[in-house]
């Protein structure tokens, strides 16, 4: 009888990062192990899986019988948003890019962990795949979710996360499968076109709602699009409507900027005071960086300015 092995992730969500190396990982011990080995999920896939990701030839897998299964985390190596279905005592592989439980796991004799700072997990998997010999593997489709895993997980390689490493993998990923950079504009147009259609959702969904300091509203919102010129004022404050004040970082894929969008005069001029220089602040309730910047830089940035007006 085989043994059954399940690839998974987190619980909350599944983004393109988590997708691509879910189904890319079970692929790639398919064919280098002897167990049965399936992809599936709790969390429906998110706006940056577009359908014509979906559609490829490589699917998740139904959810089936758990039973006896042994575990291999990607993406995640937080025990608190593994998947519901997973049983930590039967978990024996995990592979992830965000640090805070590496140490947990190495002391953790049981389980193979590799948990490190690169931009995309899919990066990792990639590697996986190098280190196997079976880089024949990598075909066109297969090719196409690790590809839009490593561009969305890096912001187009532009992310201050973004590791020698992932630049690495994105150009041989290409080199193997033939495809050039016209794919990801179309990756990201396509997963603009996802969002717009149900912008309060796709907002609401990776919302920040905390008090960091008087500069910033508690409300603070980010997303990605290929370009910013899709969203209006008008349409914000439909979203933001249950918010007495609120920003949100709109990153700019094709101009490279972030978009500050905010409810308030009060808000704007915490906001030019933040960025100063690196800022054009002459519009309305709108303050535009020369470059962009992710929504955690800019709490942090928050605090340590916060912290200086008070010592």
């Amino acid at each position: 009888m085989l043994s059954r092995t399940i690839v998974t992730a987190g619980r909350a969500y599944l983004d393109i990062d988590a997708y691509a190396s879910m189904i890319s990982y079970r692929e790639l011990l398919r064919n280098t192990t002897s167990d049965e080995v399936l992809a599936f999920s709790t969390a429906k896939p998110n706006q940056t899986v577009p359908p014509m990701l979906q559609n490829l030839g490589y699917k998740l897998d139904k959810r089936t019988s758990t039973d006896g299964a042994r575990f291999v985390l990607v993406d995640v190596s937080n025990p608190n948003f593994f998947d519901t279905f997973v049983k930590q005592e039967r978990v024996s592989e995990i592979i992830d890019h965000h640090y805070g439980y590496e140490e947990y796991w190495r002391n953790n004799r049981v389980v193979k962990s590799q948990i490190e700072a690169v931009g995309a997990a899919c990066t990792q998997i990639y590697e996986h795949f190098i280190e196997a010999d079976r880089a024949d593997l990598l075909g066109g489709d297969l090719a196409k979710l690790l590809i839009a895993g490593i561009l969305d997980n890096t912001i187009n390689l532009k992310s201050k996360l973004t590791t020698k490493r992932d630049s690495e993998a994105y150009s041989e990923l290409k080199r193997i499968s033939g495809l050039d950079d016209d794919f990801g504009r179309d990756y990201f147009l396509a997963c603009e076109k996802e969002k717009i259609k149900n912008l309060k959702r796709a907002i609401l969904a990776d919302m920040k709602a905390e008090w960091v300091c008087p500069l910033l509203p508690e409300a603070i919102g980010q997303i990605i699009l290929f370009n910013h010129s899709k969203l209006t004022q008008e349409m914000l404050d439909t979203v933001f409507a249950d918010y007495n004040k609120w920003m949100i970082n709109v990153i700019s894929l094709e101009d490279g900027r972030s978009y500050l969008y905010c409810s308030d005069a009060e808000t704007k001029v915490g906001l030019s005071e933040l960025f100063g220089d690196n800022a054009d602040d002459s519009q309305e309730n709108l303050v535009i960086l020369n470059d962009f910047i992710l929504r955690k830089e800019i709490l942090k940035r928050a605090r340590l300015t916060h912290c200086d007006r008070l010592s």
